[in-house]
C-alpha cells in the first residue's frame, strides 16, 4: 500500500494501470492484479485502507497538495499587460513620477510589486511601472510593507 501511496503522491491522482512502471512505481500493475485479482479491486482495497483508521500511512493534506498545484506565472511580461500597467498608471512612474512625455530620456519598466523570485506573480495587481532608476534602485525589494 505504501508504493500505492508513493505514486498517487507523486501523480497528485490515482494512478492509471498503464502508469505503474519504474521509476514511478516499484511494483508493476500486474503484481496488484496477481494480490487482488483485478487493478479496480486492488485501488479499492487502497482507498479502503487509506480510509481505515488503522492505516500505518497517510496521504498528503490537501493544503500541501493545493500549494504544489498552485501554478507559477512566468516572470515575462506580455505586450498587452505591459500597456495595460502603463496605462492603469498614466504612463508614469509610480515612485518619482517621471514621464517620457515630459523627459524623453526616461525609460518605463514593469515591476513586480511583491518580487517574482520572492514567489510574486505576473499579474496586474502585483504589477507597477517604474523608471529604469527607480526600478534598479528598488531591485528585489517588496514594495508592500509586512505589519
Amino acid at each position: 500500500m505504501k508504493n500505492l501511496i508513493d505514486v498517487w503522491t507523486k501523480l497528485e491522482r490515482q494512478p492509471k494501470y498503464a502508469e505503474m512502471v519504474k521509476p514511478l512505481s516499484i511494483y508493476c500493475a500486474g503484481t496488484y492484479e496477481r494480490r487482488f485479482g483485478t487493478w479496480r479491486k486492488a485501488l479499492e482495497t487502497f482507498v479502503e485502507y487509506v480510509n481505515s483508521e488503522n492505516a500505518e500511512y497517510e496521504l498528503p493534506n490537501n493544503k500541501s497538495l493545493q500549494k504544489k498545484k498552485e501554478q507559477r506565472t512566468s516572470r515575462g511580461v506580455n505586450l498587452r499587460l505591459r500597456f495595460m500597467v502603463f496605462r492603469r498608471d498614466n504612463f508614469k512612474c509610480t515612485i518619482c513620477g517621471k514621464s517620457p512625455a515630459n523627459d524623453s530620456a526616461v525609460i518605463l519598466h514593469v515591476d513586480h510589486i511583491h518580487p517574482w523570485v520572492k514567489g510574486g506573480q505576473t499579474v496586474i495587481d502585483n504589477l507597477q511601472t517604474l523608471c529604469s532608476g527607480c526600478n534598479v534602485g528598488k531591485s528585489d525589494l517588496n514594495m508592500i510593507e509586512t505589519k
